[in-house]
């Protein structure tokens, strides 16, 4: 065929960011084509190719790699279902030109090799990156010895695993700012429906972890090897390894698009999850190179360390296997499950430690243990949650603990002191694709499930799944997708779970060990959904997992998301109040409805003297509150304020705010209005952008609330301004300060506090765009339940920042002022977020109506109208949503007008044929 050298004009040179193509994927090919014969032909016919790598194998679909079967062929032969992957290869030009020519070509069929036409598929990628990446050399050491352990002295390693003995690669590459180990191993791949079949595939592995994740490394000369402490563990990854490859070009081109695939713990003995010291060996002539790799590491901030000697006991480091070498370990995660003496509380501290690197598993000894054992659990609990927060590894494990011993001990104080009703210590298990860590309790505000099992609350665990380095886990993490064009050679693109999602549905199905204590899925709320977290709890004789969710509640939702949320609505964070008695709760409030809207979904009503006792509990009753968000037996949303009918009924409830039964009877708290400074974020100021208010607004707002921040330390007045308006109840005790004359320059205490703020609406400021708005806030959505507001209207009093605010605070004794609020009156803007569509920004007339003058701090929407304000703004309800509001002229579109609204009605529900019983099948979609 005629060459198709000519068949496109060149392109002019792409400019730095511009999106190009210099990669394609080719398939349709003989599997005798080499990757040079592929390329001389690619040559001839479109342009110059600098890299073309050719491969037969993809993972096997359904399949997992099991790195502990042994990687020779099974009897059991393949599973008949597998098919293999046709020949295709990845392609690197010289030019654009090059590229789009081929990919063109062969969309027409013109491209053919062999009598065969070629399939191509291509990604566009950042030329800046393209180009920068060949400018940009790694430092790479071939033919290196890795072993992974941990240093039980400063000059002692103890080795759990090591790595191949030849075909090992070491590169620190200054392009993305990364380390890796690279490999290949012949790796089975198991399928669960068939345990007796697998089949064994050569796999390139990769060990990668960020620069500034090495904490530090030591340097021996003599055997040319460092010593390489992590702070996390790395990402570990595969994909199958390539047949024949060919390269033209000494320097770096980017990665294929052959897609690197999570995976997890590759060593038997878990070496990777729990050891954190990586002893690379290299040859010698790399001398040169590895200390401009270090030079690099060094300005990167990675502490190095320059040690005498090398291997052996006369050269300064000894190395050795460890007691258990090889052997596989039982565990999904290291624990010590059992030590003599030791309660529950002491032993997952001593886990901490571990899993945190501060000590490793060689130190518990006999000794460490001994000294546990001798003194009060009070007295350990304090040592070990001081020792967690050391920062560096320590070696004498037996003699720092004891000597923290000895110190709380003497220091009564640094006992750990009783927590109140309203709170409880909640222990926390952080699960990685390759290990886990247990973290010390903290104290938060409790919920009505432990609140309940109090006198077993210990036994509740929150599990969160991260991926290494303490980062969100993405969907990415959890399942992949073969190359482009593999998908169109095999007509298949349904995405493939990893063996980390296989370990993630493992742990939320069957459950783990943890300090002798057998854990199991219970349920998550909907906040702890946001962070991939849930909660566990471990079994008693008279407590299980199904009789604790038997006593929340009847939960008949055939919808799994929804019978999930509804579950952990129990474990919503609260205060709980006052126990009410059914004659006083009325859970039948007629609903307003109007053109199939709901105007009043999800707020219910609360007499005044019932108000005042939750006030009361809540030490409210100098400032109380016009609404409450709450939760109560299985209803859900906000309680406004409102004169009752002296029928006795005290709290009226509407059908739109139940979620569940349940035989729960107190009235618990989420949250309640107060003063809540505005503040604009980057959804807000594009939504107003786009509605024509001028960007020089946003400009000058921003200055001014930069000029106050960097004035904070030298100006009082500056400083009371920016704490009393812009920080809500954080700002009381630096106000208060201010107020009695200290100044902020030179009190170091109230200093510290300015630069907290200002560090904190800085990096709001730096994150999201957060401005603030003086004549704004964020308010509590209401109904108006008299009918009195007509569309289009609102009501807003709002409550002014004053001292007297924070004095109240402080107690009735110090406040000279009731609360002071001012009823706005004129055209608002109002938004919820997430806001996206022009339509999200609402503008509505504020009015004056004395019969709402008591609803303080509340945004009160009308029960009239085509359809519920609320629900225009992002389709939201009255069940504690918090709206943005401000009064500020210069942020009122010039028009005055809202747009058209977006139509939010939800899609059907998907619903189950059953009761949804296999309460985990929920949350593995939602990670």
């Amino acid at each position: 065929m005629a060459s198709l050298r000519g068949a496109a004009a060149p392109s002019p040179a792409p400019r730095a960011g511009d999106l190009v193509i210099t990669q394609v994927s080719l398939g349709g090919f003989d599997a005798t084509v080499k990757a040079r014969d592929l390329a001389d032909f690619l040559e001839t016919e479109v342009g110059q190719v600098w890299r073309c790598r050719v491969k037969t194998s993809c993972t096997p679909p359904d399949a997992y790699p099991d790195f502990l079967l042994p990687a020779v062929a099974p009897a059991a032969g393949q599973p008949l279902h597998y098919d293999r992957v046709p020949p295709h290869a990845f392609v690197h030009f010289a030019r654009p030109e090059a590229a789009r020519r081929a990919a063109d070509a062969a969309g027409r069929s013109e491209l053919i090799l062999s009598r065969k036409p070629l399939r191509a598929a291509s990604a566009p990628d950042s030329s800046l990156r393209a180009s920068r990446r060949r400018s940009v050399t790694p430092f790479r050491f071939t033919d290196s010895r890795l072993e992974v352990g941990d240093l039980t002295a400063p000059d002692a390693f103890i080795a759990a695993w090591r790595g191949p003995d030849a075909g090992l690669e070491f590169s620190v590459d200054p392009f993305d700012g990364s380390c890796r180990f690279v490999f290949t191993r012949d790796t089975a791949f198991a399928y669960p429906e068939y345990p007796q079949a697998a089949v064994v595939m050569r796999c390139d592995v990769k060990l990668e972890f960020p620069v500034r994740d090495v904490a530090e490394v030591r340097v021996f000369q003599l055997d040319s090897s460092l010593l390489l402490r992590l702070c996390s563990t790395p990402q570990v990854y595969y994909r199958t390894a390539d047949d024949d490859i060919y390269e033209s070009v000494p320097f770096d081109l980017l990665d294929d698009d052959d897609p690197w695939i999570r995976t997890t713990d590759i060593t038997p003995s878990g070496a990777i999850g729990r050891c954190g010291v990586y002893r690379l060996t290299f040859s010698r002539r790399f001398w040169p190179k590895m200390e401009r790799a270090l030079a690099y590491m060094k300005e990167r901030r990675v502490e190095i360390i320059e040690c005498r000697g090398g291997w052996g006991s006369r050269r300064g480091l000894t190395v050795r296997d460890e007691p258990e070498y090889g052997e596989r370990m039982q565990d999904l995660f290291f624990c010590v499950q059992h030590a003599e003496g030791l309660k529950f509380p002491v032993l997952f501290l001593v886990n901490a430690l571990v899993h945190k690197g501060v000590i490793n598993q060689h130190q518990l000894t006999p000794e460490f243990f001994g000294l546990l054992q001798k003194r009060e659990d009070e007295v350990n609990l304090a040592a070990l949650r001081e020792f967690w927060g050391d920062k560096c590894p320590v070696f004498d494990a037996c003699r720092r603990l004891k000597n923290l011993q000895d110190r709380v001990a003497r220091n009564p104080k640094l006992l750990r002191k009783k927590i109140g009703d309203e709170n409880s210590e909640v222990r926390r298990l952080v699960i990685t694709p390759t290990r886990a860590y247990c973290l010390p309790p903290e104290v938060e505000r409790s919920n009505r499930v432990i609140r309940h099992y109090r006198e077993v609350a210990d036994r509740f665990l929150r599990v969160t799944f991260m991926d290494e380095g303490m980062q969100q886990l993405n969907s990415n993490v959890l399942h992949f997708s073969a190359a482009q064009i593999v998908k169109d050679l095999m007509s298949k693109s349904i995405p493939h779970k990893t063996t980390v999602y296989k370990r993630v549905k493992t742990f939320l199905t069957e459950g783990f060990h943890m300090c002798g204590r057998k854990y199991s899925f219970l349920a998550f709320s909907s906040n702890q959904l946001r962070d991939r977290s849930a909660w566990f709890f471990a079994e008693d004789r008279t407590r299980t997992v199904e009789s604790i969710r038997t006593w929340m509640g009847r939960f008949t939702s055939k919808n799994v998301a929804k019978h999930a949320a509804r579950m952990g609505q129990c474990f919503s964070s609260t205060y709980a109040t006052v126990v009410m008695q059914p004659h006083e709760v009325d859970e039948c409030l007629e609903e307003v409805e109007h053109n199939g809207y709901i105007f009043s979904d999800g707020i219910g009503k609360i007499t005044p003297d019932l108000a005042m006792e939750v006030a009361k509990t809540l030490q409210l009753t100098d400032n109380p509150p016009s609404a409450y968000q709450i939760r109560y037996a299985g209803f859900k949303g906000v309680i406004a304020v409102w004169q009752g009918e002296n029928d006795g009924i005290r709290l009226s409830l509407r059908t739109s705010m139940r979620k569940f039964e349940s035989a729960h009877t107190v009235l618990e708290v989420v949250s309640w209005t107060k003063f809540q400074p505005g503040f604009l974020n980057r959804q807000i100021i594009t939504l107003l952008s786009s509605l024509n208010v001028s960007d020089a607004i946003f400009s000058q707002m921003q200055e001014a609330m930069l000029c106050n921040l960097n004035n904070i330390l030298s100006d009082t007045d500056v400083a009371f301004d920016v704490v009393t308006t812009s920080c809500a109840d954080q700002g009381n005790t630096a106000a208060l300060m201010l107020s009695a004359g200290f100044s902020p320059g030179t009190e170091p205490h109230l200093k510290a506090m300015l630069l907290a703020i200002r560090s904190s609406q800085l990096l709001g400021l730096l994150e999201k765009t957060r401005i603030f708005v003086p004549k704004g806030r964020w308010l509590m959505g209401c109904l108006d339940e008299l009918g009195i507001l007509e569309q289009g209207q609102c009501f807003i009093r709002a409550s002014s920042p004053s001292l007297n605010n924070c004095l109240v605070k402080h107690g009735p004794r110090f406040s000279s002022a009731n609360k002071n609020a001012e009823t706005i009156v004129g055209t608002v803007v109002m938004a919820k977020n997430p806001c996206l569509h022009p339509g999200d920004v609402r503008i509505l007339e504020a009015v004056d109506v004395p019969e709402l003058h008591h609803l303080v701090d509340c945004l009160v929407f009308p029960r009239k109208g085509e359809r519920p304000h609320a629900n225009e703004a992002s389709g939201s309800d009255l069940d504690g949503d918090l709206y943005f509001v401000t009064w500020d002229e210069k942020l009122i579109p010039p028009g005055k007008k809202s747009w058209n609204p977006m139509d939010y009605t939800p899609a059907e529900a998907k619903q189950l044929p059953r009761q949804v019983v296999q309460h985990v099948s929920s949350t593995i979609p939602a990670i």
